[in-house]
């Protein structure tokens, strides 16, 4: 087993080696925000595919945030190729950010196709430091799959509350804490839709409760035996469980609507 891991750790090892030794050089930065832009250009169009009915969804009300002459001024952070543009209101000005220069040529072919927009400027910066936007000067942030890969972020965020312009909320608008959705609801509401993760979660303490149970059961067998056989057939349960997830989500999400579909049809 012991061999096993290291020819798969030297392997990757191999494989990575390449990528390491670019990155010492200090070139493989340059080759990623070269190529980056190119493939993220061709992921936009399936990404978009797939997402084009939740992000009519989120985006269906940004006008509502539109200031006092009723144009929406809004920053997109973490601009990319942009794969957004086409779901904004009429318009509506846009100013981008990215820290990757290469995006520039394909914003400019993407504010050709979305001639609804007013694109006002693309900034060359990271989120973490938005210096070239002024305080309260834009009605909407948008941030889509950046925080996932920012360096800090809780600095952007600052960013972001400091460049949107304050508003005033109505009485009829106003938060209240018994409105907002608690802990045990919101659990129940996930569990809803990935009902095999806390089946998952349940037959994995099950397991481990009851191989630490017949612990002292074991007779002549030895502990390590015994903590083995325990942590596979643990492991195995969480992996079943995921595997069921997996296929419940293929059929709720792929399947069945279109059963359904063609049913209506």
């Amino acid at each position: 087993m012991e061999l096993t891991i290291f020819i798969l750790r030297l392997a990757i090892y191999i494989l990575a080696f390449p990528i390491y030794l670019l990155n010492f050089l200090g070139l493989w930065s340059r080759i990623c925000k070269k190529c980056f832009p190119y493939f993220l250009a061709r992921f936009t169009v399936m990404y978009n595919e797939q997402m084009a009915s939740k992000k009519r969804e989120l985006f269906g009300n940004l006008q509502e945030f539109a200031g006092p002459s009723g144009k929406l001024s809004l920053l997109e952070v973490g601009c990319g190729t942009g794969a957004n543009f086409r779901f904004y209101p009429p318009g509506c000005r846009v100013t981008c950010i990215d820290p990757n220069p290469n995006f520039e040529k394909f914003l400019i072919k993407s504010i050709a196709e979305n001639r609804h927009l007013q694109f006002e400027r693309f900034v060359i910066a990271a989120g973490e430091n938005m210096h070239q936007v002024a305080d309260g000067s834009v009605d909407v942030v948008v941030c889509t799959l950046v925080l996932c890969s920012v360096k800090n972020q809780e600095q952007i965020l600052r960013e972001v509350c400091r460049v949107l312009r304050p508003k005033k909320m109505s009485s009829d608008n106003q938060w209240s804490a018994e409105e907002d959705e608690g802990q045990l609801s919101r659990l129940i509401r996930k569990s809803r839709g990935s009902p095999f993760v806390p089946v998952g979660i349940a037959g994995f303490v099950s397991v481990v409760s009851y191989g630490l149970y017949k612990l002292k059961y074991r007779r002549d067998q030895k502990v390590s035996i015994h903590l083995i056989h325990m942590r596979v057939a643990a492991q195995g349960f969480v992996v079943g469980a995921a595997t069921l997830g997996v296929l419940y989500s293929m059929y709720k999400d792929h399947i069945r609507p279109r059963f359904f579909s063609e049913s209506k049809k």
